[in-house]
């Protein structure tokens, strides 16, 4: 027999923090109370999603009057101020299977079951807080899996005693919201064999009692019901001891392996003659089919066929009937052009006429407004000039007496500016003068005498030069000749090498 189910046991655990309680609680589908510990600090936490107990020196502390839930959060208390307990405010899934199960044929079969409850504490849904104290201290983890296992084995296998092992399977709860397809075979009671002789063979075809399908269905209607009222059953036992039993799942039905196979090998046979059954259905289909898009195809090709006759025979009448407004349009066309020609020379013919007698209408006017023209131009010529010598008159009237006022008034100011052009004349001469003084000043061959003999000054002026370090020829005592014979100096000058006079 296989079993692949593995028991929840309930219990309750020791944690060092109140809030490994969420994880422990998450993490171990059996774990329905915590009892965590206390560190010296003036606080403690209380998590999210438990009912806390708190103690105080070992005995009961409530949160307020009538209130012995703690909410979560943070609190403040003495070290001996503690979270006692931490219960689950989640449902909880109780796997247990019941072994052993007779069925009314003495068939021995194993039938799994889930339980899912939850401890009734929360004041928010009406429910009395203070059953959490009589769940921890009286109820306890481990009598309430005693507790739970008694009461439905003995209900199950009240029901196991009540079906055949042909109906066991029925008592799986569908929670899908699928109905079940039953398999109806061909060797039911209700469907006798096709190739059997309805003379010979009388006696196999009638009716023993209901067939396999029959039997299933009304196994799982069964299921259903039974864990139904195996739920209404365990919550009339323990919701007075704080705790709802949400819901009750058959999950599995184990029977013994050789009725396994049994089955398994009936199930195979109703399979192969369904599978043969329906391959003949769909042989006989897809034959019909065949034959039928063959049909489909010939039909097809006959309209096709026959819409490609009338296609053509239409195709030629329209042909005809083109080419006949092909020739009747050329004739046409060749009638157009002829008369197209008549009236285009007739329109060229009148038109030069119209434009010979244009041009000389033409001609006839510019002579005249050229004459007009050639008249109004002398007339206006004549004016013109008769205006421009007046006005030249006039203007040239104006221009001498401006000039007589301007030349009357310049020599007024003139008159009136002269003491002071002088004076500017006189400054900068003074100016001008000062400047030669500078430039003589800065001059370091410059010689002055105080004599007033214009010889001797002469000689003097000379031997300045003659102290030049120059060799003979040069620049300076050419100079120094030129200026004895500009003043006609009688002395004689000896410009060589080592006399001088």
């Amino acid at each position: 027999m296989a079993n692949t189910m593995i028991k929840t046991d309930l219990t309750t655990e020791a944690i060092g923090d109140p809030g490994d309680a969420v994880e422990l609680f998450g993490t171990h589908k059996g774990v329905l109370v915590c009892r965590p510990g206390r560190a010296l600090r003036p606080w403690f936490c209380v998590p999210d999603g438990c009912y806390a107990l708190v103690t105080r020196f070992g005995k009961d502390e409530d949160y307020d009057d009538g209130q012995p839930i703690w909410p979560a959060g943070f609190h403040f208390g003495a070290p001996w101020v503690k979270v006692e307990f931490l219960i689950t405010r989640q449902s909880v899934v109780f796997n247990m299977p019941v072994k052993g199960c007779k069925t009314s044929d003495n068939v021995t079969v194993q039938i799994n079951l889930a339980v899912v409850f939850r401890v009734m504490c929360d004041p928010a849904k009406g429910e009395d807080p203070s059953m959490a104290r009589h769940f921890v201290y009286r109820v306890t983890p481990r009598g309430l899996e005693q507790q739970i296992m008694d009461a439905c084995e003995e209900a199950t296998r009240s029901v196991a005693r009540s079906l055949q092992h042909l109906e066991v399977y029925g008592l799986r709860t569908d929670r899908s919201g699928k109905g079940a397809k039953v398999v109806k075979g061909t060797g039911d009671a209700e469907a006798p064999p096709e190739e059997l002789d309805p003379d010979t063979d009388t006696a196999l075809r009638q009716v023993a009692g209901p067939s396999d399908d029959q039997a299933a269905a009304r196994a799982m209607a069964k299921g259903g019901d039974v864990a139904e009222n195996m739920r209404r059953t365990l919550n009339d036992q323990f919701k007075a001891q704080g705790v709802e039993i949400t819901d009750v799942v058959i999950t599995d039905v184990c029977l013994p392996a050789a009725i396994v196979s049994q089955m398994a090998s009936k199930t195979m046979v109703v399979a192969q003659n369904a599978a043969q059954k329906m391959n003949q259905e769909y042989e006989m289909l897809t034959l019909k089919q065949g034959e039928e898009v063959s049909t489909l195809k010939q039909r097809k090709k006959e309209e096709r066929e026959k819409e490609k006759q009338t296609g053509d025979q239409v195709v030629n009448e329209v042909q005809v009937q083109l080419d006949k407004m092909k020739s009747e349009t050329k004739v046409m066309l060749n009638q157009v052009k002829q008369e197209s020609k008549v009236r285009v020379q007739n329109i060229t013919a009148d038109g030069n006429l119209e434009v010979t007698k244009l041009d000389q209408e033409k001609d006839a006017t510019l002579t005249q407004l050229k004459s007009e023209a050639m008249a109004e131009a002398e007339k206006l010529k004549a004016e013109t000039d008769l205006y421009e010598t007046s006005k030249t008159s006039e203007a040239n009237l104006i221009k001498a007496q401006n000039e007589a006022t301007a030349t009357e008034r310049m020599a007024v100011a003139e008159g009136v500016a002269a003491p002071h052009v002088d004076a500017r004349k006189q400054f900068e001469t003074k100016q001008k003068q000062m400047d030669v003084w500078t430039a003589l000043s800065r001059n370091p061959g410059l010689v002055v005498s105080g004599e007033t003999d214009a010889e001797l000054n002469t000689l003097m002026l000379c031997d300045a030069i003659m102290d030049d370090k120059a060799s003979t020829g040069t620049k300076s005592q050419v100079l120094a000749e030129m200026l004895v014979m500009q003043r006609g100096s009688k002395v004689m000058l000896n410009l060589g090498k080592d006399y001088g006079s």
